[in-house]
């Protein structure tokens, strides 16, 4: 059963999935080529690359992993989830099945972006004080986009179509929230609540710290 959804997962998204792969598989050669224009050498040049690279990968790891979640459901509620009501299976069954079909795909930018990383490193020369971790960036990269994907798949899979309406009223409040904050003095309370959600170990941390595939 699982087999036959996660064939149906890569079939309705694999545009989707080759799109992202290959960006974030050149990722690591764009860090390099713009870390190299501005006339930093070798490795200097990536981990200066990198500075306006690793928000790109941290948008693709989010933009990628919504993209999964909806390609999905929209297929799912134009067949007026027929498919998913036709198997033998309870209805909460095949969305936890869909969910790690979901998670399943994730793998292929993922190991886009491992061989990628693997690719300039192997061209590098890189000194004893430095050290480079393409394992741990594809990993991020992983976590990143994971748990993108779960907070999208809870909330289109909760709200179904009114998921756009939901999100939109959330920001509102939030934003809301912060210039309440702001306006009666409290800035120290917004700032705390910021660095607890971007700051390690923030559930935002994974988004906002520094992407770097070189470090010490």
């Amino acid at each position: 059963m699982f087999n036959q959804i996660l064939l149906t997962q890569f079939k309705w998204t694999r545009i989707t999935l080759a799109s992202i792969s290959v960006v974030v598989f050149l990722a690591p050669a764009a860090a390099w080529r713009l870390g190299g224009s501005l006339g930093q050498p070798g490795a200097s040049a990536i981990i200066s690359g990198f500075s306006g690279i690793g928000p790109v990968l941290a948008m693709f790891a989010i933009l990628g992993s919504f993209m999964l979640v909806v390609q999905p459901w929209q297929m799912d509620h134009a067949a007026r989830h027929v498919y998913a009501l036709s198997l033998p299976i309870k209805w909460s069954a095949y969305v936890s099945l869909r969910f790690a079909a979901g998670a399943v795909t994730l793998l292929v930018p993922t190991v886009a972006l491992w061989l990628g990383s693997l690719l300039v490193l192997s061209m590098l020369d890189l000194p004893e004080t430095l050290r480079g971790y393409p394992g741990a960036l594809a990993l991020r990269f992983f976590i990143a986009a994971l748990l993108t994907h779960a907070a999208t798949f809870l909330l289109q899979y909760i709200a179904g179509k009114k998921a756009g309406i939901v999100v939109l009223l959330v920001l509102v409040c939030v934003a809301l929230g912060m210039i309440l904050l702001e306006a009666t003095g409290n800035r120290a309370v917004s700032e705390q609540i910021g660095r607890f959600l971007v700051e390690w170990p923030g559930p935002l941390s994974v988004f906002a710290m520094d992407w770097k595939l070189i470090d010490v």
